[in-house]
């Protein structure tokens, strides 16, 4: 909506449908959990239990959920709470609540090893927490004497009710059934299992030393089904065989280092034993999980393009955005925009400038924020990108398009001030449209799908503003369509910079983990780094040999953010096998020292020719920007 630019244009597709429906309001479950299904009630402990885990939390003084039987609503069942810091355990029969908190409060990002019992015969309940931190696997190290183990008994005053709820790792479900699952839990969790009587002192002393007692009703193992191609599902199995499997929900960090992780091994797949804990966190989401309230159907004939299915209630209008793709193996152009939703669902939600030190501390210029910012801060239920960070202090690693993308819209103004991304890249498409090119629009998601198949299908194919996430997929398909002669133009800057993979069951959830080094919001922690989808290493793809310069020519070396520059010519642009680039440009005119982002060609984010990184030997360097500020990093 630039006052100097083309304006904002939007154009009804003839013959599309349209008319009145209703909404409805819809539910959104935050936070990362497990749900187990219990119809028999076998792990209800009317007979007596025993649970054991470890436990590494990130926020103990909230109230939170561990491991439960219980309905909140009923009060009814049993669980494994943290309330004000202190592990706490209840039982109740839905009249009488028993319950004992340990004398002794956790310290955050400290391995525990937790015992919680319920003796029915004896009417009595104890709960035991061990300190198992060695030298890497927590926040302290063993210099520090934590004084935190702890024991204590209290009595069980009536039998567990069998409450008609799931057994539910890291939140508490609120009535019949699992959701809303409350109490939502933040940390690891590794190894839980559950006996159907109370183990003895002796035998929990043994699995407070790491033993192994036999005989559990359920033995969650949250590293089995590693592989070499990560860990691609939901599913949580039960080793026991008793056939106690659970299912994640709103997709909690898998891979993670576990409580016996000794720091020699850095890849889940090469020791799975020592990965076998889950990291929750409370605002984790990768599906709404709405009910459908409306379809609508593609008119067949509709051109390959860029729409919006337009919302329109009261005074309020919102456009909701889609890509119209040809149909698989066919092309109606000769030029392709490849669109990158992989880029657009990594910034899906940012709240960089709000939340993100990284962000804030860069940026020279005054930030902007639109009431879609806003409402993104107020409201945690649309989700966040993998710019921000859980409230637990983690990185956002996996985001989702089932979901609200309310900066995926064709108006928004991004945090920076400027267009970005989506709203940037409509920018080429009107350009495209006005000059008349014949164009069809495909995107990453087609891209890592189909390969190097789908670009041959053109003459040129266009990367557009700021295609910065990328697969080894589209890669491949990006090196093998040049290879064999193809050609593009290659429009942004920072692009096919981190490693990014996509779920092998859920095509609209992507993964990233930021590594050691780059321009980043946050940072995976030690034995983190692999992606729990595919099993490969995060980070930029320079540090796995593939920076972009051997694809492109350039690659990403540095952002400003604030003001843009033009362009100075060099040698190379007065060649003349070059005249057909350079015609109609004067020998010492600046090149894009205009234009309607930040005033220049070259600013935002900048990349560098670099032969060392594999920039063709036969690059040809027409021009290069310089006079940016100190804000250029």
């Amino acid at each position: 909506r630039n006052p100097q630019g083309p304006g904002y244009k939007e154009e009804a597709v003839a013959g599309a449908p349209s008319g009145d429906f209703i909404a409805h309001t819809q539910f959104t479950q935050l936070g990362g959990h497990v749900v187990v299904a219990d119809a028999q009630a076998a792990l209800a402990g009317r007979d007596g239990l025993t649970l054991h885990l470890h436990l590494w939390s990130t926020t103990p003084h909230k109230r939170q959920g561990v491991v439960s039987r219980w309905s909140e609503a009923d009060g009814a069942g049993w669980a494994l709470l943290i309330e004000e810091g202190h592990l706490v355990l209840v039982a109740s029969d839905g009249k009488q609540v028993s319950r004992l908190a340990s004398p002794k409060p956790l310290f955050p990002e400290a391995w525990y090893s937790v015992i919680a019992r319920i003796d029915v015969k004896a009417r009595q309940l104890t709960l035991s927490q061990v300190v198992t931190l060695n030298s890497v696997n927590s926040r302290f190290g063993r210099m520090v004497d934590l004084d935190s183990d702890a024991a204590a008994s209290a009595a069980l005053l009536g039998v567990p009710s069998a409450a008609a709820v799931p057994v539910v790792m890291a939140g508490l479900a609120s009535a019949a059934g699992a959701a809303p699952v409350v109490a939502l839990y933040n940390g690891k969790i590794d190894s839980p299992r559950v006996w159907a009587t109370p183990l003895s002192d002796a035998d929990c002393a043994s699995l407070h030393a790491g033993g192994c007692v036999p005989g559990a009703r359920a033995d969650w193992d949250f590293a089995a089904g590693i592989s070499r191609n990560g860990i691609g599902n939901d599913a949580v199995r039960d080793v026991s065989g008793n056939g106690f499997d659970g299912r994640c929900i709103n997709q909690p960090d898998r891979g993670m280092t576990g409580w016996n992780w000794d720091g020699r091994e850095e890849h889940f797949i090469h020791c799975p034993e020592q990965y076998g804990a889950l990291w929750f966190h409370e605002d984790s989401l990768d599906d709404s999980r709405w009910q459908k309230s409306s379809t609508l159907a593609i008119p067949a004939n509709l051109p390959s393009g860029a729409y919006a299915l337009k919302l329109i209630q009261g005074e309020d209008v919102d456009r909701v955005p889609f890509f119209v793709v040809p149909p698989q193996g066919l092309a109606n152009a000769r030029i392709a925009v490849v669109i990158p939703t992989f880029s657009y669902l990594a910034y899906a939600n940012s709240q960089v400038l709000q939340n993100a030190a990284t962000g804030q501390s860069v940026m020279g210029v005054i930030t902007t924020l639109d009431d879609l910012d806003l409402e993104l801060h107020t409201t945690p239920a649309h989700g966040l990108s993998t710019y921000d960070y859980h409230v637990d202090g983690r990185g956002v690693g996996y985001s989702s398009w089932r979901r609200p993308i309310l900066n995926l819209r064709p108006d928004y103004r991004h945090e920076f001030g400027s267009v970005w991304q989506f709203p940037a890249d409509l920018h080429l498409i009107d350009w495209l449209t006005v000059k008349g090119f014949v164009f069809d629009v495909i995107t990453d998601h087609d891209l890592h799908k189909e390969g190097a198949a789908i670009l041959r299908n053109y003459a040129v194919v266009i990367s557009p503003s700021h295609a910065e996430y990328t697969s080894s997929q589209m890669l491949d398909a990006y090196e093998q369509y040049f290879a064999s002669g193809g050609r593009s133009m290659y429009l942004g800057a920072n692009g096919f910079y981190w490693i990014t993979s996509q779920h092998p069951e859920k095509p609209w959830l992507v993964e990233v983990r930021k590594g050691e080094s780059g321009d980043q919001a946050w940072r995976a922690r030690p034995g983190e780094l692999y992606h729990s989808t595919t099993g490969e290493r995060g980070g930029l793809w320079r540090h796995r040999a593939r920076a972009p310069q051997k694809i492109w020519g350039t690659g990403y070396t540095a952002h400003g953010l604030d003001v843009s520059a033009g362009y100075y010519q060099l040698p190379d642009a007065r060649d003349p096998r070059l005249a057909w680039i350079m015609a109609g440009i004067g020998a010492d005119e600046v090149i894009g020292d205009f234009g309607l982002v930040n005033g220049g060609a070259s600013g935002l984010e900048m990349d560098r020719v670099d032969y060392s990184l594999g920039s063709p030997p036969n690059t040809m360097l027409l021009a290069t920007s310089h006079g940016h500020t100190a804000s250029a990093m």
